[in-house]
């Protein structure tokens, strides 16, 4: 497989990582200026929820085609894969127990604040892991370059 694309698979999830980290930087900052979750502005709740969808869906996508697809070609990362499924699912509890804050009227902007930087602790800390992780495997990945938004989601 030639160098350039090898390194290529290495730096799309890398930016696929680093959109949903500056996704989540505008939301934080949005929230951060508002005063009550039912007052946050249409545009900015409905922002929060594509990132939700987006994040959602990118790890949808590693789940069922990216760490099969790396399996099958390095069966000794079952470990590493399984540990990365954990963590999406923990992402996921975050991003719904944070949709289910942003319909709650109850729900204050500190709230909202807390919630978000946990998101972005736990995504911070799984990201790292995951692109430390499976650095070897990215650079091995024998897989067509079409296939990039089925394995990483459409972000």
């Amino acid at each position: 497989m030639p160098r350039n694309r090898i390194v290529a698979w290495h730096r799309e999830l890398q930016d696929v990582h680093h959109r949903l980290e500056k996704a989540l930087e505008d939301a934080r900052r949005a929230i951060r200026s508002g005063e009550r979750a039912q007052s946050l502005k249409p545009e900015l709740r409905d922002f929060c929820y594509t990132f939700c969808s987006a994040l959602g869906s990118h790890h949808r996508s590693e789940d069922s085609d990216f760490f099969p697809a790396l399996l099958r070609q390095l069966p000794e990362l079952e470990p590493t894969i399984a540990r990365l499924g954990r963590e999406h699912e923990v992402l996921a509890r975050l991003l719904a127990d944070f949709q289910l804050s942003l319909d709650d009227p109850r729900s204050s902007p500190q709230q909202l604040f807390r919630q978000i930087n946990d998101i972005k602790a736990a995504m911070k800390a799984h990201f790292g892991f995951e692109e430390g992780s499976l650095n070897r495997a990215l650079h091995a990945l024998d897989a067509p370059e079409s296939a990039r938004s089925r394995m990483f989601g459409d972000v």
